[in-house]
């Protein structure tokens, strides 16, 4: 039975690349494609090794001449996709604190991933982002040290992770300035390029159209980081 749902689930898929449009905090938007590194497409990255997995195409360039936005820890992010039916977890990392998220590539080490939705009560997190109208909403953690960072949203579409290569991220960077309480402890932090590799079972799924169980699925990056 879990072999002919999944298998319904990544034939049954609509054909949509996606880019990263518009957030709110606590509701309330700067603006449309405002505070985003825009990609020059809405063509996935698939090579895991090149700088682009990190901010997108182009999305290391410094100075950004992106508009950083105010938030504070524990406030409500809403991030506004175009929606896709291509199965896939959503995850979110912070880069930071910098002194100008401007400047900053995010290129190398210091991301730490603050949240992640993957494959839950029979739904891949895609299904949910896109019966929300592209929307997902997840919380700043609290012990962020004040400061500028980089938000970094993630759509990883599985429909081709049978191949090396084949699996799709969908990324886009926010920059924001944080008021926090914490000393800017947050571990685990990992490095991207780096922390991801083609092979890697959560990339590269062999059997995803055969057997593959979704409910054993973990996203990339690491886990959850604690902040203090």
């Amino acid at each position: 039975m879990l072999k002919s749902i999944l298998a319904a689930t990544f034939v049954v898929v609509v054909s949509a690349h996606q880019n990263l449009h518009q957030f709110w905090v606590n509701g309330v938007s700067p603006g449309y494609e405002i505070g985003i590194r825009r990609p020059p497409s809405n063509n996935p990255v698939t090579d895991v090794k090149r700088n682009d997995i990190a901010c997108n195409v182009g999305g290391d360039k410094v100075p950004s001449g992106v508009q950083t936005i105010p938030a504070r820890e524990g406030d409500k992010i809403t991030v506004g996709w175009d929606p896709s039916g291509h199965p896939g977890p959503i995850t979110h990392f912070l880069y930071g604190p910098v002194g100008d998220a401007a400047k900053a590539s995010g290129v190398g080490a210091g991301w730490f991933k603050i949240d992640e939705r993957d494959y839950v009560d029979g739904h891949w997190a895609n299904e949910v982002v896109q019966s929300n109208g592209g929307n997902y909403t997840f919380t700043l953690p609290k012990g962020l040290k004040s400061g500028d960072y980089l938000l970094r949203s993630e759509m990883l579409a599985l429909h081709g992770a049978q191949d090396v290569g084949g699996a799709q991220f969908y990324i886009g960077c926010i920059q924001l300035k944080v008021t926090g309480s914490g000393g800017g402890k947050c571990s685990p932090t990992i490095s991207l390029p780096g922390a991801y590799n083609a092979q890697d079972k959560n990339i590269y799924i062999p059997n995803v159209y055969n057997g593959f169980d979704p409910t054993t699925y973990t996203a990339p990056g690491g886990s959850v980081a604690s902040c203090k």
